[in-house]
């Protein structure tokens, strides 16, 4: 097999730009009307949308819902995915649904993209992991780290 070959470059995917807010639509129930042109919809809702955008081949690989407990605390919740990829650098991209603890919502993060392991998509999502825990510089040796280690575990 060839070395895997990994870039963490900025990307997006083409899903990604759905609308999360409430679009004006003519067709909207009496309960839609009532909501103003500009109104966003609650947290729950975006994230349900983004979830409905995601293309069907991508595979869901776990979720980590944990706090950091530092000066302050807050939340960490990601939907980690990877998806194939129709192109000719890149065979995987890994992709999550962030909650953003301090805004109050939720957002897309592409994270990286792989050559390699074409055809085992649970080989490429745990290189594509640890390679991105090791650049967050996350100590999966520290037990605060259990979360990552039991979603490893998991795939």
């Amino acid at each position: 097999m060839v070395n895997p070959i990994i870039n963490f470059d900025e990307f997006t995917l083409p899903f990604s730009s759905k609308l999360t807010e409430v679009e004006d639509n003519e067709e909207t129930s009496e309960s839609d009307s009532e909501m103003e042109d500009d109104e966003e919809l609650d947290a729950s809702e975006v994230k349900e949308n983004m979830e409905s955008s995601i293309p069907k081949e991508a595979i869901f690989i776990g979720g980590i819902d944990s706090e950091v407990d530092n000066w302050t605390t807050w939340s960490i919740q990601n939907e980690y995915y990877i998806i194939p990829l129709n192109d000719e650098k890149y065979d995987w991209a890994l992709f999550r649904i962030s909650w953003d603890d301090n805004w109050g919502t939720w957002n897309w993060s592409f994270d990286a993209r792989l050559s390699g392991y074409r055809s085992n998509s649970k080989e490429a999502a745990k290189y594509i992991l640890l390679r991105l825990w090791e650049r967050w510089e996350l100590d999966l040796n520290d037990t605060d780290n259990e979360p990552y280690i039991n979603l490893l575990n998991r795939i």
